[in-house]
């Protein structure tokens, strides 16, 4: 898994499946491996703040997508939500003192950014998605195969994938901002937006000052 080194600090982006049961042991690897100061959410502050009342699991409601999306994702093992990789990235956060913290913009930022990117043709476009998602046939030869091409599918519309870089260039910016406070952290990033969250790291490591590179 390669670092990124920026700001003084190393930053490792772990790129986790969502819903698979088996991405806790990736987790677990790259705590006692890499041993984190800090470690960052690809989730909102609000998504984090539920994540932690585990009394709160039993009662999520997956949407027509997200059913469908599990269901495709069992065909490489055991699914369970919310994010197994995340409930272990918090059970190990505070077993070992190490601060998690959001990454993606919180739930007002995001529905400004909605409402300002997402027109109506492209919420009707996601609505005939959502319908006809079940007769869709997908690449399953492997868990990132799955998701790369539910992804493209998913935001085929300008409006969706400009909002999705958006979420990785926030993503960025707050794993920046965590840099100058941290030497070593971890990013966990959902595999679909972690390309492009690492790849903005690197381009902000190459265009800083010379002092501001490296550890």
């Amino acid at each position: 898994m390669p670092n990124v080194e920026v700001n003084g600090a190393t930053i490792l982006v772990l790129k986790v499946m969502k819903g698979l049961v088996a991405e806790e042991a990736k987790v677990a690897q790259a705590f006692d491996e890499f041993r984190p100061e800090a470690v960052g959410l690809s989730i909102s502050k609000e998504e984090l703040q539920a994540l932690k009342d585990k009394t709160l699991y039993d009662q999520y409601e997956l949407s027509v997508l997200e059913h469908f999306y599990s269901v495709y994702m069992q065909t490489f093992g055991e699914v369970r939500l919310p994010t197994p990789a995340y409930v272990k990235v918090l059970d190990l956060g505070a077993e070992r003192e190490i601060p998690v913290l959001p990454l993606d913009m919180n739930d007002k930022e995001f529905t400004e950014k909605y409402c300002e990117l997402i027109g109506a043709r492209a919420m009707v476009r996601e609505a005939f998605y959502t319908r006809s998602v079940h007769r869709k046939k997908f690449n399953i030869t492997s868990p990132e195969a799955f998701a790369a091409d539910w992804d493209r599918r998913l935001n085929k519309a300008k409006g969706f994938r400009t909002l999705e870089r958006a979420r990785e260039e926030h993503m960025a910016s707050s794993l920046l901002n965590l840099s100058k406070k941290h030497r070593r952290i971890l990013a966990i990033v959902e595999f679909e937006r972690s390309a492009g969250v690492e790849a903005l790291l690197k381009r902000s490591m190459s265009s800083a000052p010379p002092g501001m590179k490296g550890a």
